[in-house]
């Protein structure tokens, strides 16, 4: 019995490290490893406990408009330092690889328990910290709703093993989504004008607005902040023809911080509100 019993403790042991060397050799990346839902297993393909000494930093807006995209960087720095890899994954937005990082995928540990994003192959370090670079997607909602980003990140000497990889887990970063109010679309205002979303977005600095006016109106164009603080005034009350139009917003201009700011096109009676993305 007990010559069995240890047989299978043997087997059971093999198992899992058979395991591990295949997580060890799996250099596209794994998801399902950050500390969303409470999940502590860890970057287990460099160890099974994370190091303080590797400083893994999300950062990017902390308000974010519902329905919006935003650009957020995960930042790995100390340890070997020679490449790194990540995971990536939010509560209730969702995440994707940016033109800006073409090194990231999203997958799904298993069907149905949501996309992640990781790295294809290692990322080399060019400098003392890596950075990734990924897009949010806030969610729909119509109440003030907070979200988390959750992540890991590791650096490591690119020898084929685990040996003296280092990994830990990025501080939770929270993002508070806000509904978007005051934006009226009705089918009265669609008949007087058109409004298009601002291209690039996001944007640094510059950024571009179409929109299209149907009778001859008086137009003013605005700007706000989140708060809801006039920022700038692009057009006031001048005079337009029906026609389609565009205008230019430089942000360099107005010494305006990252984050998600709105603007208006008005005429008397009726207007229409968009947000955009600054970031810097």
């Amino acid at each position: 019995m007990k010559i069995a019993k240890t047989i299978c403790i043997i087997i059971f042991f093999l198992f899992l490290l058979n395991i591990y060397h295949n997580l060890m050799a799996f250099r596209t990346g794994i998801v399902g490893l950050t500390k969303k839902n409470g999940n502590t297993t860890g970057c287990v393909c460099h160890g099974f406990k994370p190091f303080d000494s590797v400083s893994v930093i999300l950062s990017g807006p902390e308000t974010v408009n519902a329905r919006d995209t935003a650009i957020y960087t995960l930042s790995i720095a100390n340890g070997p330092a020679i490449a790194g890899g990540c995971d990536i994954s939010t509560s209730l937005g969702n995440v994707y690889p940016s033109a800006l990082d073409t090194i990231l995928r999203r997958a799904e540990s298993f069907p149905g328990s949501g996309f992640e994003l990781t790295h294809k192959e290692p990322k080399l370090f060019t400098g003392d910290t890596l950075k990734f670079l990924f897009k949010y997607v806030a969610p729909d909602t119509s109440v003030l709703v907070i979200d988390t980003l959750f992540a890991n990140g590791n650096s490591v000497n690119l020898d084929t093993t685990s040996e003296n990889d280092h990994w830990n887990y990025a501080r939770n970063f929270t993002i508070t989504v806000t509904p978007v109010t005051g934006i009226v679309n009705n089918s009265l205002q669609s008949k007087s004008f058109e409004l298009s979303q601002n291209y690039p977005n996001p944007f640094n600095p510059e950024t571009k607005i179409n929109f299209s006016i149907r009778n001859s109106s008086n137009i003013s164009f605005l700007i706000f902040d989140a708060s809801g603080k006039e920022i700038a005034k692009l057009v006031n009350n001048k005079f337009y023809n029906p026609g389609n139009y565009s205008i230019s917003f430089n942000a360099e201009q107005f010494n305006i911080s990252s984050g998600v700011y709105f603007y208006k096109l008005a005429q008397p009676g009726y207007s229409l509100t968009k947000s955009m993305l600054f970031i810097k």
